[in-house]
């Protein structure tokens, strides 16, 4: 059996003109319901801010942008922020960085980052 992913709710707050036309679109058959349609709109919302990805580049290849990236940044960085400032995916820098903390090439902050 899947497990399931804890689903969380939250509230919006729309203008009359934005509730009428998620409302047509609905009876359009486009969406089910407005819920649907929010949950499809945070969904491309979120595509839309992901980072570009990893591309084509090794393993070796993201540890030396990673490894630059602190050379030229001293201080206490997070992986999201690295992520972000190389155009790296969040997750695979996640781990690129605990591997890196792992095998002492860098070493874990303490304290809060800057």
């Amino acid at each position: 059996m899947a497990k399931t992913e804890q689903a969380y709710q939250i509230a919006v707050r729309l203008t009359k003109t934005e509730y009428e036309r998620i409302e047509d679109m609905i009876r359009a058959g486009m969406f089910r319901s407005a819920a649907d349609f929010a949950r499809e709109a945070v969904r491309d919302k979120l595509r839309e801010a992901e980072p570009i990805g990893i591309g084509n580049f090794s393993s070796k290849e993201i540890e030396r942008k990673i490894d630059g990236f602190l050379t030229k940044n001293p201080g206490s960085h997070y992986a999201s922020e690295i992520a972000e400032a190389l155009g790296l995916d969040f997750r695979t820098s996640l781990e690129m960085v605990k591997r890196m903390i792992d095998e002492g090439k860098i070493r874990k902050a303490s304290g809060v980052p800057r």
